[in-house]
């Protein structure tokens, strides 16, 4: 019975004929779960072999298909256990031979008398003084023609190896599924969408992109199948977004008062600037609407996203309701505590810090005042959302770099208050095409300026050749009353990697290099309270180089801190170093970022580094730190929902999605409930091909 009549085209890929559950496994690493999803396993690259030449007129270097008929084979061991295969082929003009190394079982596949097609580079036989195919890809063909052919003789596609399934055998695969199931294919969208956007229809779009017989064919088919994908994630995306605007509010909307405002800009101790009075007007207009905020406030380093929130946290405490601002490290925490304390107290509102290492005494207090509304504003970091921490009013939850929390931790904070009005805060910027999917439900602020007298990081990159001049440099900033961050990828030694630990060089710099100035330490695996200590002490003076890893990328605000060294430099990401970047230049003198790149440093990690020394636009660096490392590494799939798109691409594909987003709102805009035929399919089309990632963006 052919396995093939039990099946659909929504099967599980393991019934798909030759699949079978060990290579159905292997297929669900790259999200192939489904023959449909085979489907859309696009290939890498083609390789034209669709020119076909007789072999009398074959010239070495050519790149060509021949078909013939095997005349002979012999199979060899040579060296051991290696193998030669040897098919001579003769077409009505001359005859060729071709060559297989380790593959003995190609003397099963290839017989004397079968007809063949063969696809590969002309080479020369020294030692025969003879032209050959080494190792071609062939095909035999039987009673088919060319044009039928899979592997050879025409322009064949390239898939991605997984694990031992070759490119080959998926390759087989798809042309059983397309055999099999391609009059099953339904095309998702709506129609309106495909004539706006003269798309190919989903099965010619399939047929184009597997088996082509011109490229340009197949890469206008993969756009057809990318949009389809960031049509379909928009969906989610847009349907999330409405039902957040309709739900209930946990409080009544918030009545802005202009009077408190102007008490509150007349409390600081700075003007706000252009971008922060704007990001203030847009948070007012959310809070003051019926639906509740979700907003994403976007800041390069030292831009002031911490005033923005407190503007809102003071209309908050006027309205009865508390806030709570959750941040990743008790260090960034503190600070927030005490910067939003000196802002405001002075207006009457108690600042309560919960962090988790506090002393039961003291932990007590903080949970009564947050539990019978005595605290107004509530600072800490995830010990915000453990058991026995009860909110009175919670109405504005604020998430400070919110990329370093996890999908759940977010979700529970949220929860603590019903449906609270959400500002989520991030230093690190965000590519536009990451910031359309994985924030694409909320609203969005940019403080794209930096407050008065703030002059631009002058960045270098250095090597070891420099490392005496960058230590006299260093000394010189230290005598003229400067302190300096040295920041090191490790905190102890690895054997698997050459790279200095913050704990050997910290000696090494206090005793031999910087013997006459305090040198400090401070890492990840020391105690909070060490930590709290040595962070004082450099921000009162008493520490001049701070050997640090990167607990100190967000969160601590030393003015006076003019040079930041990152060692090894090229183990970092952009967006990394440009934050670790962001701790210096927060004062009135010029300061310095000076990367170092290790020995071992490509030239490609050293082209990279060069981007952090063109420009300080935080923006322009995710951009290009995208470009390099891709989606998955830059956020983090399993921190932020990001999904797994087996078409689109989120660096090459921005044009796409963005006619994508715009056609998917249209379509919840005339179908709210996506109750008619058309949205139905669309909804149908988005739980096969989602398979539930939607549900990770439930949080922003």
């Amino acid at each position: 019975m052919n396995i093939t009549q039990k099946t659909s085209i929504h099967s599980p890929v393991k019934y798909l004929k030759g699949v079978g559950p060990k290579f159905a496994e292997l297929l669900a690493r790259a999200g192939v779960e489904t023959i449909q999803d085979l489907l859309y396993y696009v290939p890498r690259a083609y390789t034209d072999w669709s020119t076909v030449a007789e072999i009398d007129t074959l010239r070495v270097g050519d790149r060509v298909t021949v078909v013939g008929q095997v005349l002979s084979t012999d199979l060899s061991r040579r060296r051991g256990r290696r193998s030669v295969m040897l098919a001579v082929v003769e077409d009505e003009t001359a005859a060729i031979v071709a060559r297989w190394y380790n593959q003995p079982y190609l003397s099963n596949t290839i017989k004397k008398g079968d007809r063949i097609v063969l696809s590969g580079e002309v080479r020369f036989d020294k030692h025969a003084r003879r032209k050959e195919f080494v190792s071609p890809s062939f095909e035999v063909m039987g009673d088919r023609e060319v044009a039928e052919l899979v592997h050879a003789g025409r322009i064949v596609p390239e898939y991605s190896q997984i694990g031992d399934l070759s490119g080959k055998r998926i390759r087989r695969f798809v042309k059983s599924a397309m055999d099999a199931h391609f009059d099953e294919i339904v095309d998702p969208l709506p129609r309106w969408v495909v004539e706006r956007r003269r798309l190919p229809g989903l099965k010619t779009a399939i047929a184009d992109v597997h088996f082509t017989k011109d490229t340009s064919l197949a890469a206008f088919a993969r756009g057809r199948l990318a949009y389809e994908e960031f049509f379909l994630f928009q969906i989610i995306v847009g349907v999330r977004r409405q039902r957040r605007k309709d739900a209930p509010r946990a409080v009544a909307p918030l009545a802005w008062s202009e009077t408190e405002h102007a008490r509150f800009l007349g409390a600081l101790p700075f003007a706000l600037t252009g971008a922060q009075a704007r990001a203030v007007d847009e948070m007012r207009r959310d809070l003051e609407h019926g639906a509740a905020m979700n907003r994403l406030l976007q800041g390069d380093v030292g831009s002031g996203k911490t005033a923005v929130a407190a503007a809102a946290m003071h209309q908050a405490a006027v309205n009865g309701w508390q806030s709570a601002l959750m941040a990743p490290t008790e260090i960034l925490a503190r600070q927030h505590y005490e910067n939003i304390t000196s802002l405001l107290e002075p207006l009457g509102h108690s600042v309560v810090l919960l962090r988790g290492g506090m002393r039961a005494e003291e932990k007590a207090d903080a949970l009564e005042a947050i539990r019978n509304g005595g605290a107004s504003i509530i600072v800490g970091t995830h010990a915000l959302i453990q058991e026995g921490v009860e909110f009175s009013k919670l109405g504005f939850v604020v998430i400070d770099e919110q990329h370093r929390f996890g999908v759940v931790q977010r979700a529970a904070l949220r929860q603590k208050g019903g449906a609270p009005d959400v500002l989520v805060m991030t230093a690190t910027p965000i590519p536009r095409t990451l910031s359309l999917t994985v924030y694409g439900d909320l609203d969005v602020s940019v403080i794209d300026e930096l407050p008065p007298g703030r002059s631009p990081v002058r960045t270098a990159v250095r090597d070891e050749a420099a490392r005496g001049r960058v230590y006299d440099f260093l000394r010189q900033e230290v005598g003229e009353g400067r302190q300096v961050f040295i920041v090191y990828p490790l905190v102890e030694q690895s054997d698997k990697m050459d790279l200095a630990a913050a704990t050997k060089m910290h000696k090494q710099l206090d005793r031999k290099i910087f013997p006459d100035v305090a040198v400090g330490l401070v890492h990840g695996r020391m105690r909070a309270e060490e930590k709290n200590e040595v962070m004082r002490a450099f921000a009162a003076g008493e520490i001049s180089i701070l050997v640090s890893t990167t607990v100190i990328e967000v969160g601590v605000d030393v003015p006076n801190a003019t040079v930041m060294v990152v060692e090894h430099a090229e183990r970092f990401g952009l967006a990394q170093l440009h934050q670790l970047r962001g701790r210096v230049g927060r004062g009135s003198h010029q300061s310095y970022c000076i990367l170092m790149a290790g020995p071992a440093a490509s030239d490609d990690a050293r082209e990279r580094l060069k981007v952090l020394a063109e420009t300080n636009d935080g923006f322009v660096i995710a951009e290009r730190d995208l470009q390099f490392r891709g989606p998955g590494e830059f956020m983090g799939v399993r921190q932020h929902g990001l999904p797994r798109f087996s078409v689109a691409d989120l660096v090459a594909d921005t044009r796409l999605l963005v006619q994508a987003r715009e056609d998917a709102f249209e379509l919840i805009e005339r179908d709210p409930d996506l109750s008619e035929p058309e949205s139905r399919a669309v909804v149908a089309a988005v739980e096969r091909r989602f398979h539930g990632q939607g549900d990770l963006m439930e949080v922003g």
